[in-house]
């Protein structure tokens, strides 16, 4: 069992701080309150983050951004309980804010209730049909519910959003907890839509994660159409010795 440390969608969820800000009674505290906030955030300093966030949040308590990063506090803290009620108090200001149900979706894989976790993460694409992040965290989750057609269409979809996406969030699959070869699988999955692309670098690099994670099935390189293009490449036959 990966230690559950974050989770798949853990990065993305300070995209929060791109977004517009409600302000109500003194705007110049309440941004000064936000700032200080995120910068003590940065600093993995969640306490004082939140003291920050919290007095943010007595000048505008409907602001979704300030609720969602309160949740996100708690989230970093692995304290889900207290994440999960500030992420359902920012969905029930705004029944639209797609970010709380990603949010929302994170703190139940997390808890381990995948069911749950992949219909909050399909009601944030409902919302907002090109977050990226969700489709990478519906792709684990379903790998999870053993549904690994799904698994593999959500992951390709995220691919073709963001074909840099973990690249440039390297930590975003390494908190998430998965049960018996579920995370080789998904290592391997990834292979597989990278080898499909051509792209042989990356192809070893999830090939490498995958072996690590103790996956052994390597006739399936044979066997798969994905790697049809590059199978033969010297560096991927070495994966079937």
């Amino acid at each position: 069992m990966i230690k559950k440390s974050g989770s798949i969608i853990l990065l993305l969820l300070l995209l929060s701080a791109c977004f517009p800000v409600q302000k109500t009674g003194s705007a110049d505290a309440f941004d000064r309150h936000l700032q200080a906030g995120l910068t003590h955030m940065q600093k993995k300093d969640f306490s004082a983050a939140r003291q920050e966030f919290l007095l943010a949040l007595n000048f505008n308590p409907r602001s979704t951004r300030i609720l969602n990063l309160l949740g996100l506090t708690y989230f970093r803290e692995q304290d889900y309980d207290l994440a999960e009620m500030y992420f359902l108090r920012a969905v029930r200001v705004d029944p639209e804010f797609s970010l709380g149900y990603l949010n929302l979706g994170g703190v139940y894989a997390m808890k381990q209730l995948y069911t749950r976790a992949r219909e909050y993460y399909e009601r944030a694409l409902q919302l907002d049909p090109v977050l990226t992040s969700a489709y990478y965290s519906l792709g684990a989750v379903c790998f999870q519910l053993g549904d690994d057609q799904a698994a593999l269409e959500y992951l390709s979809r995220g691919l073709e959003l963001d074909p840099d996406f973990l690249e440039k969030h390297p930590d975003s699959l390494a908190g998430l907890p998965m049960k018996g070869g579920s995370l080789s699988e998904l290592y391997f999955s990834f292979a597989r839509l990278y080898a499909s692309r051509q792209d042989v670098n990356r192809t070893v690099e999830y090939l490498k994660k995958a072996k690590q994670a103790g996956f052994k099935d390597w006739e399936r390189i044979d066997r798969e159409s994905d790697f049809e293009k590059i199978r033969d490449n010297p560096v991927i036959r070495e994966f079937l010795k």
